[in-house]
């Protein structure tokens, strides 16, 4: 099944014009949007969703590789972003295991990174504790919802994924056991692409609040090289928060194991790039934020930093209906935003030109306001100016 990206987009559905917006004097959408992976005509399976945001690597022959996965998590190939072919070989999927502590109930590679002839991934894992009514009794979706972050690895250029030799996977997890009884989800989510700066790597989850933990995105980074072991989470002041295992250790002070939210940032940032012309970080996260002194908007916004850890003010860059906060009378609900640039001089894709695009996916609402298996990946191309840019 070829994934050849189609255009035009969306027409019939609502009108481009009227959800474009540029974001001060900086980042723009420049056209309508194209399809990237059309779930009608190249879906292998009823659930073979793009339920993650989009993420690419190249590998040592060149060619591009993309995901945006689901719980069955599949891969697009080709020459370049363009030129994609779907593969229905399913490259990882969770063990649906009934122990939180074994972190492999159901499973999304969120984020992969090339490292040392190897290919890394994070993986949001989600134990749905509803579904487990001895260790849920309240059997609530939310309320029984605990979540954590995992490093898998694969030796095979992508095909499959495992828990890496001789090492736990646990990345980040909550000091605590799970409560199932806050009447809401716990735990850290949805990490962000993984970029490199100096002699590490670094992501952004997002954790939510409970006990000690503050609600907010975390700035995690390792050594080039480690393994998930050695990831630290900002605290305050330094990369020195360790994430503990509550099912392997009982900390005497939970409160120093977990992470401090960068400050401003209330939202998911789902993907982080590095601008070349400035070395500017830029960031994109599904919000429903204030647009300057009027009405909250929903959307896609858009956010830039020097160093990972302040963040300006969120702009907004498309105004459309989220998954999150829907819009029962718009045709779609939209999620997972992410920055990818064709020509990116990374293997993957951690920076970008002046040109590039985002993507977004797409998901029809039933007459009920619900969300079923039909989502597209869709892509805007988008232009970036920033006032002193280096040349």
């Amino acid at each position: 099944m070829a994934a050849m990206v189609k255009l035009p987009f969306l027409a019939c559905l609502f009108s481009i014009t009227s959800t474009v917006v540029a974001a001060g004097d900086g980042l723009e959408i420049m056209g309508q949007a194209e399809t990237v992976y059309d779930w009608q005509a190249e879906r292998c399976a009823r659930w073979d969703i793009p339920d993650t945001p989009a993420r690419a690597w190249r590998d040592d022959m060149g060619m591009v590789h993309l995901l945006a996965g689901s719980e069955e998590t599949r891969i697009s190939s080709g020459p370049s972003l363009s030129r994609l072919t779907r593969s229905c070989e399913v490259a990882h999927r969770g063990g649906n295991f009934d122990d939180p502590g074994a972190y492999d109930d159901r499973v999304w590679i969120a984020s992969t990174y090339r490292e040392a002839g190897r290919l890394i991934a994070l993986a949001h894992v989600e134990f749905h504790g509803h579904r487990r009514r001895d260790l849920c009794p309240a059997g609530d979706y939310m309320a029984c919802w605990w979540n954590a972050i995992v490093e898998l690895v694969s030796e095979d250029g992508g095909r499959s994924f495992q828990n890496p030799a001789g090492a736990s996977e646990l990345v980040a997890s909550l000091p605590y056991r799970p409560g199932f009884d806050t009447g809401q989800r716990e735990g850290y989510f949805s990490p962000s692409n993984i970029l490199r700066r100096g002699d590490h790597l670094y992501a952004l989850i997002f954790a939510e609040a409970y006990e000690a933990q503050k609600r907010g995105a975390c700035l995690i980074r390792r050594p080039v090289g480690g393994g998930p072991d050695d990831w630290r989470a900002w605290d305050g002041t330094g990369f020195s928060a360790r994430f503990v295992d509550p099912f392997r250790e009982a900390p005497p002070e939970p409160a120093v194991h977990v992470c401090a939210p960068v400050p401003g940032i209330v939202s998911t940032l789902s993907s982080v790039v590095r601008h070349r012309g400035s070395g500017t970080y830029v960031a994109v996260t599904p919000a429903t934020l204030r647009d300057g002194d009027g009405p909250r908007v929903s959307g896609i916004w858009w956010t830039r930093s020097t160093d990972l850890l302040v963040w300006e003010k969120p702009e907004l860059l498309l105004e459309v209906p989220l998954l999150w906060r829907r819009d029962c009378a718009a045709p779609a609900a939209h999620a997972y935003p992410s920055l990818l640039d064709e020509s990116s001089h990374s293997d993957n894709f951690e920076d970008i030109g002046d040109d590039f695009w985002l993507y977004l996916v797409r998901m029809p609402l039933g007459e009920d306001c619900s969300v079923g298996p039909e989502r597209d990946l869709i892509r805007f191309p988008v232009s970036l100016r920033l006032s002193g840019a280096a040349r």
